[in-house]
C-alpha cells in the first residue's frame, strides 16, 4: 500500500506550474486563450453591409391635422391627411382638394371622403372660403395660385412625393379653380377632376396649351351651375359642352366623345385618340352636389365621382 508523501506532491505541483507559464505564454499559441463569441447585436445596432438584416418600424397609422403655411408674408391654412406609413413611403401621389364657395377645408373632406386614396390629400382653404379668379374671390389669381405652389414646395421637402403624380379636385367654386391650375400650372400638375365646377370666363383666360388629362361631372338638374351654361355674380360661366369641347380641342381628341351608360341616371363621355384622358359623368336629374357624396340624395351609389376620379388619377384606395 503506498504512502501520501507531501513532498513529492509540491514538486509536482511545482513543475506543472512552471510547465503552464512557459506554455500559456508563447506567442502564437492557443493554449489558454479564451475566445468570446459574437452576440447578436441589440435592435438598431445592425451594421450596414450587404448582408446585414434591414431592420423596419411599423408603418405610422393614417392621420389628420391641420397645417400653417406662410405666402407672400400671410399665413394661410390647410388640412392635411396622411394614408399609412406615409414619411416612410417613397413616391406618393398627392390629391389637392379645393372646396366650394363658403365651404371650409373640412367640408371638403366630409362631403367628398378623398380620405380614401392611398395618397396625400390636401385640403386647401380659401381666403373668405372663395377661390379666384371667380369673381366674388376675395384674391388674386397671382396669390391664390403662389398659395398652391407654397404648400407643394412644403411637402416636397417633407415627405418622398412622386412629382409626376400630382393632382387638383375641386367643387363647384373649387372646380372652377381645379381647371384654372390645369391652364396655369401644367407642370405641376398631371391630372384635374371637376364636379358641378363654376367655369367663369376668367378660368380659361391665358390657358396653356400644353394638354392636360381631366375628368367631370356635372349634374343636368344643377340649379347653382346650369349645365347649359348662365350668368351669376355679373359673370357668365360656360356650359359643359362649351368646356369639354375647348379641353377636347386643348388635349387633341376626336372630334365626338363615346357615350356608355353605366348607370341608370349617370352617361360616360370618353373622348378618344387623345394626347391626354378626358372624361365627362353626365348626372340625369342630379344637382349641385358631388355625386355619391355625403349631401347627394339621388341614390347613386356612395363614393361614386370619388371612386371614378382615383381610377382616372390611377390612385387605389387605402
Amino acid at each position: 500500500m503506498s504512502r501520501f508523501r507531501p513532498a513529492a506532491a509540491a514538486a509536482m505541483v511545482s513543475s506543472l506550474l512552471a510547465f503552464c507559464v512557459s506554455a500559456c505564454d508563447e506567442p502564437g499559441s492557443d493554449t489558454g486563450t479564451l475566445t468570446t463569441l459574437p452576440t447578436e447585436p441589440a435592435v438598431g445596432e445592425v451594421e450596414a453591409g450587404e448582408d446585414a438584416p434591414t431592420l423596419l418600424k411599423p408603418w405610422a397609422p393614417p392621420m389628420m391635422h391641420s397645417r400653417t403655411v406662410e405666402v407672400e408674408g400671410t399665413n394661410r391654412n390647410y388640412v392635411l391627411s396622411l394614408p399609412a406609413g406615409a414619411r416612410q413611403r417613397e413616391g406618393l401621389p398627392v390629391i389637392f382638394a379645393f372646396h366650394g364657395l363658403g365651404e371650409e377645408a373640412v367640408t371638403m373632406q366630409r362631403h367628398t371622403n378623398l380620405d380614401v386614396a392611398d395618397a396625400i390629400v390636401v385640403y386647401m382653404q380659401g381666403v373668405e372660403k372663395a377661390w379666384s379668379p371667380a369673381p366674388y374671390a376675395k384674391t388674386t389669381a397671382d396669390q391664390d395660385l403662389a398659395y398652391v405652389d407654397a404648400v407643394r414646395t412644403q411637402l416636397i421637402g417633407e415627405f418622398d412625393i412622386d412629382q409626376s403624380r400630382v393632382f387638383a379636385a375641386g367643387f363647384s367654386n373649387g372646380g372652377g379653380f381645379a381647371a384654372f391650375l390645369g391652364c396655369r400650372r401644367p407642370q405641376d400638375f398631371t391630372a384635374v377632376a371637376t364636379v358641378a365646377a363654376a367655369q367663369y370666363e376668367k378660368v380659361f383666360e391665358g390657358c396653356s396649351s400644353i394638354p392636360m388629362k381631366q375628368i367631370d361631372f356635372h349634374g343636368t338638374d344643377d340649379e347653382v351651375i346650369q349645365y347649359n351654361g348662365g350668368f351669376r355674380h355679373g359673370s357668365s360661366y360656360d356650359s359643359i359642352e362649351e368646356s369639354t369641347d375647348g379641353a377636347a380641342a386643348r388635349n387633341r381628341c376626336a372630334a365626338e366623345p363615346e357615350e356608355t351608360k353605366v348607370l341608370d341616371t349617370v352617361v360616360e363621355e370618353r373622348w378618344v385618340d387623345c394626347d391626354a384622358g378626358l372624361e365627362h359623368y353626365r348626372i340625369e336629374g342630379g344637382h349641385h352636389v358631388w355625386p355619391g357624396g355625403e349631401t347627394d340624395r339621388s341614390g347613386i351609389p356612395k363614393d361614386f365621382a370619388t371612386h371614378r376620379l382615383l381610377k382616372f388619377f390611377g390612385i387605389g384606395l387605402r
